[in-house]
């Protein structure tokens, strides 16, 4: 073997060493890099948030951990300018649950912001579908850049809140300064000085004549007179209750004799009323009489009626009921007196 053929075997075997390692060195480029997401199926999502600060183009999107799909393109504005609408590109076999929360996170204190999915934990069958063209509304972020826009959000308050208080500290100011010149101004002062000793004398009068020992006297002799009253009194109420028991067996004897009145007091009532109904009766009959109703009336009106009558007693005491016969007649003609005719005188 010549020498030349010795260098040509080992540059040989120098170069299949290097291309074995650029093989290897690709491979681990193409496991551990982003290059092999570029010959993945992928599709869309758009979610909406009220701010994506940190959030570029080709900012990881996560599901539970694992990297999902990235930030396709830089955060747009939505239509009335409140927000920012992320178009997300997602690896076509991950599936979302339609109960999870998008929200914007950070990789760590110092890392950049991320798109977090966040599923409720619960097991479900919903799965967004893939074409999913309407806008998910996102949630807040929870990462340095919410903090950020709090203190923001608080700063802006206590600045509101600080003005307030230095406008109330003024207008306190203000009347301290009213207060001072008007309540507590030495004409106001000597005024409220010159009361108290008007009020200090008023009362000294009343301590001397209200309340002195004459008036004071004549007040314990008052009341002296009204405790003796107080006393009568009560003796006297004392007194009719004694004569109110003895009264009490004398009205309870009473009760049967009052009771007793009122039964005779209710039999002469009915009485009463039998006698009124015995006269209405007499006064009915009475007028019947007189108006020739009934068999009396026309007894005692018609004079046929009562001569006829008196002509059948008269039959009936002569004949008798059996042989019976009107004779009343024939005995009135022999009773009458032949009347004398006529004297002619030549």
């Amino acid at each position: 073997m010549t020498m030349i053929d010795s260098d040509k075997k080992t540059e040989m075997l120098v170069g299949l060493f290097l291309f074995v390692g650029l093989l290897m060195f690709g491979g681990l480029i193409l496991q551990f890099g982003r290059v092999r997401e570029v010959f993945k199926d992928t599709y869309h999502l758009r979610v909406a948030f009220p701010n994506a600060s940190g959030i570029k183009e080709g900012s990881p999107v996560f599901l539970g951990g694992s990297r999902v799909g990235k930030v396709s393109q830089k955060p747009g504005l939505n239509p009335t300018f409140t927000g920012v609408i992320l178009d997300l590109e997602l690896f076509h076999d991950v599936k979302i649950p339609t109960d999870a929360a998008f929200a914007i996170g950070s990789a760590g204190l110092m890392g950049d912001a991320l798109i977090d999915i966040k599923p409720s934990g619960k097991e479900t069958k919903d799965f967004l579908p893939q074409d999913h063209n309407a806008i998910i509304e996102g949630i807040k972020s929870g990462g340095l850049s919410d903090l950020q826009s709090q203190a923001e959000v608080v700063g802006k308050k206590v600045d509101v809140v600080l003005d307030d208080v230095r406008i109330a500290l003024a207008d306190v100011k203000g009347a301290m300064e009213k207060i001072n010149k008007g309540a507590l101004s030495d004409a106001t002062i000597t005024d409220f000085k010159e009361s108290m000793q008007h009020l200090n004398k008023t009362m000294t009068r009343v301590d001397d004549k209200v309340l002195g020992e004459e008036n004071a006297t004549n007040l314990k002799t008052a009341i002296a007179e009204l405790k003796d009253a107080a006393t009568s009194f009560k003796s006297a109420a004392k007194s009719i209750e004694d004569q109110s028991k003895r009264l009490g067996p004398m009205f309870d004897k009473l009760d049967p004799a009052i009771a007793k009145a009122d039964k005779v007091m209710t039999s002469a009532d009915e009485s009463l009323q039998s006698i009124k109904k015995a006269a209405d009766s007499f006064v009915t009959a009475a007028r019947n009489i007189n108006s020739s109703k009934g068999l009396f009336g026309a007894l005692m009106n018609d004079a046929d009626l009562k001569l006829d009558f008196k002509d059948l007693i008269s039959n009936l005491k002569r004949n008798g009921v059996i042989f019976y016969r009107n004779s009343a007649e024939k005995e009135k003609a022999k009773e009458e007196p032949t009347k004398p005719g006529p004297i002619f005188r030549r």
